[in-house]
């Protein structure tokens, strides 16, 4: 059996490493004119995962060539600033006009939105494609995301499973990052542990079980190992790297497809989003909503929560839980601890102040999130073509499920004119670009373009504004902390399924 891969985005570096050689080496990037593609196979044991973090910003001195030493034989020759690598501020000028940093043009554009983009292509298996993107706006990124293999659970001569992940953090990247190594892990473990009853392969609620023990076993170890962790002997470092990913939080949505019987099963934590799009037959995609948003603004999640703390009446305001927005979270410990452990760690460990007392005064110990997901099973339909397009919130605030799925369905039909000539909207003036507390980013339909080779970037940039380059290209001008006001770490992944009668 081949050695699995292991494709991995870390916060400040991208590699791709195999598992059983550790050699670091560049993940290729893919432009939207001319797209990339590597090919796949679920037959045999590769595996690929990526997390995506946001971009490093690296800070180094400024030397001028001029000023740097040359080899001489005369030492006394070599002034002290030269001799010492001190930088010549001279070099600055004396200049009254302030020489800002560039704004991106429009090929610098294409290049931002294809910066952690992908595209793999199989060889006419159920799945016969996916395309990913990530453009951040939080600095490091705060989502982070997966995608690949592993061998069937419950069939060591099977097919091998599929998986594709989106994580969005908050209150930092740590969490959503480490999700990437240790979530599929948590989950093998579970199925592995489904025993088979008569004989037959294990039913879809066993399936859906294991997945949420899964799921909550991995956040108790994260979260509830906190008590044990500052009362251990380990040093304060070690003590502060296992705090701080329970400090931060993360939504997560998992999507795991079981080739043989075309089951495709979506664990939902949180706020992201899958969507499933069909084709009907008199050619028309609609949208299928395979995960519900677990926010303070869904009125099951408010009863649940309410009916869990009857007596705390404030405990859900305004969308959200004691101020969090997700009602189901991995991490947030300072949602789930005591009061004391709470007080301890802020004294002793650095331990975020929130949620503010200042401002929830009647706050109490909860816990008042969970990481237990909402979970369903969809069989993939086989007489016509269908995609999947699983997402973080910052692509749905800026469209929604049906707008999504229009637009991958367009751009189907753009690419099978097999000419690629870019598809912009007619001349028009969009009119002033106002981009604040009057509008964010958001998709609008007149604005639509076809130009990306990989659709998850064709999704991103009309979100972003589409064909009004000149609103895409402010939005992605303003840098964090400003981008946060008018857009979200965005990251996108859209799967395409083969009809049955078309499989080898």
């Amino acid at each position: 059996m081949l050695s699995r891969q292991l494709l991995r985005q870390r916060p400040r570096l991208t590699t791709v490493t195999r598992l059983s050689h550790p050699v670091p080496r560049p993940l290729a990037r893919f432009l939207s004119t001319e797209t990339q593609q590597k090919s796949f196979s679920t037959s045999t044991a590769a595996v690929s995962f990526a997390a995506g973090l946001g971009s490093a910003a690296l800070m180094c001195w400024y030397t001028p060539r001029s000023r740097r030493a040359a080899p001489s034989t005369k030492s006394s020759a070599i002034s002290d600033d030269e001799a010492t690598g001190i930088p010549d501020l001279n070099e600055l000028g004396l200049s009254d006009k302030i020489a800002y940093a560039p704004v991106p043009t429009a090929e610098g554009v294409t290049r931002q939105l294809n910066e952690h983009a992908f595209s793999l292509v199989s060889g006419g298996k159920l799945v016969t494609r996916y395309d990913g993107a990530q453009v951040a706006s939080n600095s490091p990124c705060e989502d982070a995301f997966i995608h690949g293999s592993f061998s069937s659970p419950f069939d060591k001569h099977g097919d091998d499973w599929l998986a594709w992940g989106v994580f969005d953090g908050h209150c930092g990247w740590q969490l959503s990052n480490l999700l990437t190594t240790q979530l599929i892990p948590f989950v093998r473990r579970a199925l592995g542990d489904v025993k088979s009853k008569d004989g037959r392969a294990p039913s879809e609620e066993d399936i859906q079980k294991a997945i949420k023990s899964a799921f909550t076993t991995l956040d108790d170890a994260i979260v509830k190992s906190a008590l044990t962790t500052i009362e251990s002997d380990l040093p304060f470092a070690e003590k502060a790297r296992r705090l701080e990913a329970a400090y931060a939080g993360s939504c997560a949505l998992l999507t795991l497809l079981d080739p043989q019987t075309r089951n495709l099963t979506v664990a939902s934590t949180g706020d992201c989003r899958a969507v499933l799009g069909q084709k009907t037959e008199d050619g028309k995609w609609i949208a299928v909503d395979l995960s519900t948003d677990c926010t303070g603004a869904n009125p099951d999640e408010v009863a649940r929560i309410q009916a869990q703390f009857p007596d705390e009446p404030d405990i859900v305001r305004g969308g959200r839980v004691w101020g969090m927005q997700p009602s189901r979270t991995f991490g947030d410990g300072m949602w789930k601890w005591t009061s004391q452990l709470k007080e301890n760690l802020r004294n002793h460990f650095n331990g975020l102040s929130l949620p503010s007392a200042a401002r929830y005064g009647s706050y109490k110990d909860g816990p008042y999130l969970t990481a237990e997901p909402l979970v369903t099973t969809t069989k993939i339909p086989e007489s016509q073509p269908s995609f999947l397009i699983l997402a973080t919130d910052g692509l749905w605030d800026t469209m929604t499920s049906a707008q999504a799925v229009d637009l991958v369905g367009k751009w189907i039909e753009w690419q099978a004119q097999g000419s690629g000539k870019p598809v912009k909207p007619s001349a028009e003036d969009f009119g002033e670009v106002v981009l604040g507390r009057k509008q964010a980013c958001r998709y609008e339909e007149r604005k639509t373009t076809l130009q990306d080779g990989n659709v998850a970037v064709h999704l991103v940039r009309n979100g972003l504004g589409g064909g009004d380059e000149q609103m895409v290209r402010g939005a992605l001008t303003f840098r964090y902390p400003n981008s946060r006001d008018i857009r979200d770490d965005i990251t996108v992944q859209v799967v395409f399924f083969a009809p049955a009668k078309t499989q080898p």
